[in-house]
């Protein structure tokens, strides 16, 4: 028999006024035909512009008329972590003739953060560990902010519990089955759980270690750390491992996944103090008292609100490109890239919060004294993916880090784990933040990688990162409503072999004339920290070259 229209609505009457997509939906339920049809996945690029770097290279912005002169005691240049951790210092500090330059339209550099309709997201730095004990500076920081309620009776930091991560904090993914934790160790052995038990053991006891000076052997920032075992930082970490005997895959994928997590390397190109410093700076992770703090927006979160703090309001210009510093009379030369105009800053310190691999291609030819290719960095890639349905998988509940074993991805992070705990509903969808970093041996390894990163469409990002999630999740593309990616050429300063206590870092650290490079590279680690820290300790060295005492020293 022949079923057109008109004999169906004819056969059901009641159908006869529904009209549009719910009489499209009615029909396909009565004859058992398709569902309704999955709406389009919107797709962007999000993040930093890689066309605005590579505008050094154009002659025409360092010929733009210079439209206005700007006179300030200090200039940072560079509106990330360290960059704003610089203004907040100086205006506790009283100091107000402060401008900072900031190449994007938005601040926050690798703690830069997007929004969907159901939630903010993370594009890089998503979390931060409470700070150990010694770590003042950051605690001052997280007291002025409001993060700090009080303490307990021994002393004891007491964080506002809305922004603390809650648990579920972790799972894996090994052989199709979701397990507690990161460490796959189903069906292991007793010889790979007595090794992994040696290796916990281990780190219990490097913990407690303190140098000849006092200090602990692993502190934040990395140079407050005691002199003791800094000779490990000339060997790998695979090589380290080697030494102790320990062999197996299951600890040595977690301690991988941890180099690969914190520093975009692998253990074969990341430094032993480097990966050890990761599990003993902040305290062990199995102590009780250590917490993540969490927002849905990561560390933007701190980034903006060390801003707001600071006050730099106008005397912060985005969109703002510096092309050349004189750095014996503090004159940079800039352009703006909304306006299309030039602009001039005479300041008597610059604060470079920049990355330090770009700072040789605005001084004068053979004043930088680090050599070429003496820092490297890893390109990463992060996607922010939102879903109609949270996902599930066999085993262990979804978490808010979720990691698949023997994936060249770090798996996702749920920007909306807080609000999820708090929803009844499975559909209410999630923001899944994607993290793949791109390591490579060398420098020429690293930029091939670029490479690949940068010259990838867009469809061709987004297909792989909904490929990587369904191979965890199996069917989730059917959910997947938006994509947004973002490509880091050069996210993280790599910690390999001598980095940290090399001639290297000490020449990228350096002063140059009036310019203090002193973003998280030069710092050693690609950690928020690390980025605060050098953002402190380079405004109070700018504090005392303006003659000014620093009587609350912070860094």
């Amino acid at each position: 028999m022949h079923w057109s229209r008109r004999r169906v609505l004819r056969t059901a009457p009641g159908l006869a006024g529904i009209t549009g997509l719910a009489g499209t939906a009615g029909l396909g339920s009565l004859l058992g035909g398709c569902p309704a049809p999955t709406p389009p996945v919107e797709r962007m690029f999000v993040g930093q512009d890689p066309a605005r770097g590579h505008l050094l290279r154009d002659g025409a912005i360092m010929a733009a008329a210079v439209s206005d002169r700007v006179r300030c005691d200090v200039l940072v240049v560079g509106g990330g972590a360290a960059g704003m951790a610089a203004a907040w210092r100086l205006a506790r500090a009283g100091a107000r003739d402060v401008h900072v330059l900031e190449l994007e339209s938005a601040t926050g550099g690798t703690a830069r953060s997007g929004q969907t309709p159901r939630s903010r997201y993370p594009m890089g730095a998503h979390y931060l560990p409470t700070p150990h004990a010694d770590f003042t500076a950051l605690q001052t920081l997280l007291r002025e902010l409001g993060l700090v309620l009080g303490e307990d009776r021994a002393g004891r930091l007491e964080f506002d519990p809305r922004v603390i991560c809650r648990a579920p904090l972790e799972r894996h993914r090994h052989r199709g089955r979701w397990d507690e934790g990161l460490y796959p160790g189903a069906d292991q052995s007793a010889d790979e759980e007595a090794q992994w038990e040696r290796w916990r053991a281990h780190l219990r006891e490097l913990d407690q270690r303190r140098g000849a000076d006092g200090r602990r052997s692993f502190a934040l920032p990395v140079d407050h750390s005691s002199t003791e075992l800094r000779h490990l930082d000339r060997v790998s970490m695979a090589a380290y491992l080697d030494g102790l005997g320990l062999t197996s895959w299951r600890l040595r994928w977690t301690v991988d996944y941890a180099c690969r997590d914190d520093y975009g390397c692998t253990i074969e190109q990341c430094s032993a103090f480097a990966a050890l410093h990761h599990y003993l700076c902040r305290g062990l992770d199995d102590d009780d008292e250590r917490f993540i703090l969490t927002w849905p927006e990561g560390n933007d979160h701190l980034v903006q609100a060390m801003a707001a703090s600071a006050r730099v309001g106008d005397r912060l210009h985005r969109d703002t490109l510096v092309h050349a510093i004189d750095p014996d009379t503090g004159t940079v030369s800039a352009y703006d890239v909304a306006a299309g105009r030039g602009r001039v800053f005479e300041a008597k310190v610059v604060l470079w919060a920049a990355p330090r691999f770009l700072l040789p291609r605005v001084l004068p030819a053979g004043r930088d004294p680090l050599p070429a290719d003496a820092a490297l960095y890893s390109p990463w890639l992060v996607a922010n993916v939102e879903v109609a349905k949270r996902p599930g998988g066999i085993g262990a509940p979804l978490a808010w880090d979720n990691v698949p074993v023997d994936a060249d991805n770090l798996g996702y992070v749920v920007a909306t784990h807080l609000e999820d705990l708090q929803a009844a509903r499975r559909d209410a969808g999630s923001v899944l933040t994607y993290y793949q970093p791109m390591p490579a041996d060398d420098a020429q390894g690293l930029r091939t990688r670029r490479t690949e990163l940068l010259s990838g469409s867009l469809d061709h990002w987004c297909d792989h990162v909904v490929a990587e999630l369904s191979a965890m999740h199996p069917g989730i593309e059917a959910d997947v409503r938006r994509v947004h990616v973002a490509r880091w050429g050069h996210a993280m300063i790599r910690p390999g072999p001598g980095w940290l206590f090399g001639e290297g870092r000490a020449l990228a650290r350096a002063a140059v004339g009036c310019v203090l490079p002193c973003a998280a590279d030069v710092g050693g680690l690609p950690l928020f920290e690390e980025a605060f820290a050098g953002g402190v300790r380079g405004a109070e060295e700018a504090l005392s070259r303006l003659g000014r005492p620093v009587r609350e020293r912070l860094g």
